[in-house]
């Protein structure tokens, strides 16, 4: 299940090659916060309060508040442990520094007529992580708007990545299913060809007709449409034939919803993907140096899903320490502060959302957060911003060394330390979310 087979790095590799430059799509530049800006408590504070289960050998807890008075308290803060699905806030800091918020994925289209009333067409998509069926009905009712519902001869160049079920399997590894180019090429051709168009497609254009419903628009998608050729420019030689051909545009949704996405669902493959266009490991180690103020001795991020990797036959982990979620966790709320974007549009929502938080616990839209868990190395762990009658407060909880039978007893442990700290601090409601149609695909 763990490992990232060869496959995997070779289709990355020219991926990591081409990392999107620092601003945004409409040329804004980002934010983002100084590692001096953040949380600089050190491993002897004084806690600011008792703690449950600090006796605990299995547990690793820290929380801090987030303002003048960033009163600490925590306990096996500094060591290292198995980070999980929680790694997805700090490949959200890594993106949110690198492109900002409103960063946009840009699908250009080239498209030059034939005499038999096709066209012939040219598709850079940029790297775009999510290309699904959503997305392409919403790309064909633009086509139509051309005169364009048949295509002769389409092709792509080799940064699109087609995977038309991305957000509907969330925790599929990139290895489990390697969206190679030959496969993008199949997916082209099975999903821009009318004749093959079945009950998912229907579902997903009834999606997009809802979308748009919801925002008192209308859209119109076409009832037949057909490719008879999908090429792969490998070279980039097909590319410079369509210097002069109709230009058309099209752009996603802001990179905020993708992230809340990944961290609503913890979608692997969008995680790792977007973890490789950004750099990997070696762009990330730069951005965890420069930005986070933190070495290898707090932070190792291998791959941007939490999901462990395989290095000369040996399984590797992320890990991190509570402290440096805690970091993550400042970090992005500055940037949310920054672009007067509600952190329930980045991080899962308690009592809101319907993601992989699964608790008893009564929420009253006060805790944002991200959860984590592996199987073979347990871990389960929680990572959050609070919103309390005092202030923000920012809690990380690692779970570790214990039998995955005990799972419940773990989940006992995480809630019960989130819920004393909302009794302490009290909570107050503030977070908000979007709706799942909101993220999806434009």
């Amino acid at each position: 299940m763990f490992k990232k087979s060869l496959l995997f790095c070779l289709s990355l590799a020219f991926i990591a090659s081409c990392t999107p430059s620092s601003s945004s799509s409409d040329g804004v530049v980002t934010y983002s916060p100084k590692k001096e800006d953040l949380i600089q408590a050190q491993p002897q504070a004084q806690p600011a309060r008792k703690l449950l289960y600090s006796s605990d050998s299995s547990v690793s807890y820290c929380e801090s508040a987030l303002g003048s008075n960033q009163n600490y308290s925590g306990y096996r803060d500094h060591k290292l442990y198995p980070s999980a699905s929680v790694s997805k806030v700090f490949l959200t800091a890594f993106a949110l520094s690198r492109l900002g918020t409103d960063y946009k994925f840009t699908h250009d289209w080239r498209l030059r007529k034939n005499t038999d009333g096709t066209v012939d067409a040219y598709l850079n998509s940029n790297f775009d992580p999510v290309f699904n069926i959503e997305k392409v009905l919403y790309t064909m009712s633009h086509l139509k708007k051309y005169g364009v519902t048949k295509i002769r001869n389409l092709y792509i160049a080799k940064s699109t990545r087609v995977y038309l079920s991305v957000l509907n399997n969330p925790h599929i590894e990139l290895d489990t299913i390697p969206v190679s180019l030959d496969q993008s090429v199949d997916n082209l051709k099975l999903i821009f060809n009318s004749a093959n168009w079945g009950g998912q497609t229907q579902q997903a254009r009834q999606n997009v007709t809802d979308y748009f419903e919801q925002q008192g628009k209308s859209i119109d998608l076409p009832s037949s449409f057909s490719v008879s050729n999908v090429i792969l420019d490998s070279k980039g030689e097909a590319q410079n034939t369509f210097a002069n051909a109709t230009q058309l545009k099209i752009q996603s949704t802001s990179l905020f919803r993708y992230l809340k996405e990944i961290n609503l669902n913890s979608n692997n493959y969008m995680s790792d993907a977007l973890f490789a266009l950004l750099g990997g490991e070696a762009g990330f180690r730069k951005f965890q140096n420069e930005k986070l103020g933190l070495d290898l001795d707090s932070l190792i991020m291998k791959t941007g899903s939490g999901l462990p990797t395989e290095i000369n036959g040996e399984r590797v982990d992320n890990k991190a320490t509570c402290f440096s979620v805690l970091k993550v966790m400042h970090f992005i709320k500055l940037i949310a502060d920054q672009a007067q974007l509600d952190l329930g549009y980045i991080l899962l929502t308690a009592g809101l959302d319907r993601g992989t938080f699964e608790t008893d616990l009564v929420i009253n839209k006060s805790v944002v957060l991200k959860t984590g868990r592996l199987y073979e190395v347990p871990a389960l762990n929680l990572a959050g911003i609070v919103s309390t009658q005092k202030g923000l407060m920012v809690f990380g909880f690692l779970g570790h060394d214990f039998d995955n039978d005990n799972e419940k007893a773990m989940i006992e442990k995480r809630d019960n330390l989130l819920q004393d700290l909302l009794n302490y601090y009290k909570e107050k409601p503030m977070f908000k979310t979007l709706s799942q149609n909101e993220i999806f695909f434009l």
